[in-house]
């Protein structure tokens, strides 16, 4: 099942000729869906299921996912994920309707997704800038998958969206978010310092503990447990350079902080979904040439929200465009909820609109 599962996805997209996916490697994608492995699965019931054609040929598959945790917060709501199906209305009603049973058995009243399990890992349904090519961590579907979803009955619960800021284009739009969040640095009497990679199991404690406190009232998400960060974070320490975690500090106290990772996809560009002997050779140099960042979290303690201490954030980030890390020239978001006022609040000030936009799809089960 598992190999299987895996390979569907690159077979699919080399059969629908879209360029704009960029296969991940098969090697961490079989170390996620471990349950020996990734700790996630201890904290939640996940099941996966393919969907085969009469002579036996995959033709879709898709994961199910119970969290305790979302459930006692945000109520009776399954998840679903790892969509991947031919553009056939059929073969996604079949498997919406296996992951429908299969949480609804479970004592479910509404199912939502996709979730690649959850919300703190790779979630959404790309709906709008399909020409746009995705950075890690943004994920990539055929447009005729919302109609597939839609037929089944699925309606749009929120929508998200993704924003690309490159050095060459856009630096004389950052640079007075870069000056003004040095200005208030040095007003409010703070610090900033990279993450100590001497230190990396205490620094991602610390990462966990700033990330709890500061998405403890957002949209969708339930604290993120310390091994789950870990595993996450352990499996992206190569792409964790230093200089692109910032840690806010007061008076010796750290209180806010925002990481990014160097763009991995441009290295799976090359790869292809497999690491051969020339694409280990050229590893290094590769990682070397990387131009992309892509923000992974970022967050302030809620005492200091309103204080001027995102905009230091913001200012941070945006430094990358102006080429003051390393080599490193663009940027790139993760998702950004409609709803995210105090993130859209700073967009503003770039004149940028999204490059990517996502749907989280709903349906209630008792309908």
């Amino acid at each position: 099942m598992t190999e299987e599962f895996i390979s569907f996805a690159p077979r699919l997209y080399r059969e629908l000729g879209d360029g704009q996916w960029i296969p991940p490697l098969s090697s961490d994608v079989r170390r996620f869906m471990d349950a020996t492995v990734n700790p996630y699965f201890a904290e939640a019931e996940i099941e996966h299921f393919l969907a085969l054609d009469s002579d036996g040929r995959t033709v879709g598959r898709i994961s199910t996912t119970i969290d305790p945790a979302y459930v006692e917060r945000f109520g009776k709501t399954g998840f679903f994920g790892w969509f991947e199906c031919v553009d056939d209305p059929d073969v996604a009603s079949a498997l919406l309707r296996t992951a429908e049973t299969w949480v609804a058995e479970r004592g479910m009243e509404r199912l939502a997704g996709p979730y690649s399990y959850c919300a703190t890992q790779e979630f959404g349904l790309l709906v709008a800038g399909y020409d746009n090519g995705p950075a890690v961590f943004q994920p990539h579907n055929p447009p005729y998958y919302r109609q597939l979803l839609e037929d089944a009955g699925y309606e749009p619960d929120f929508r998200t969206n993704t924003f690309s800021w490159f050095g060459e284009r856009d630096a004389s739009l950052v640079e007075p978010l870069v000056r003004r969040g040095e200005e208030l640095r040095d007003k409010l009497g703070l610090t900033v310092r990279d993450l100590d990679p001497e230190r990396w199991d205490s620094e991602v404690d610390l990462v966990q503990e700033l990330l709890a406190a500061s998405f403890a009232e957002n949209h969708d998400m339930v604290p993120i447990s310390k091994p789950v960060l870990r595993f996450q974070l352990d499996e992206l320490r190569e792409l964790i350079d230093p200089r692109l975690t910032r840690i806010v500090e007061h008076e010796g106290r750290a209180v806010a902080f925002s990481m990014l990772a160097a763009d991995g996809n441009e290295l799976l560009k090359v790869a292809g979904g497999t690491v051969t002997d020339e694409f280990a050779a050229r590893y290094e140099e590769l990682k070397a040439g990387i131009r992309g960042t892509v923000v992974l979290m970022m967050g302030a303690r809620p005492e200091y929200e309103g204080k001027g201490v995102g905009r230091v954030l913001v200012g941070e980030i945006a430094k990358v465009v102006l080429g003051r890390v390393g080599s490193y020239r663009d940027m790139h978001t993760t998702w950004v909820h409609e709803h995210n006022w105090q993130s859209r609040a700073y967009l503003a000030h770039t004149k940028t609109g999204p490059a990517r936009t996502y749907a989280v799809y709903g349906k209630d089960l008792s309908l």
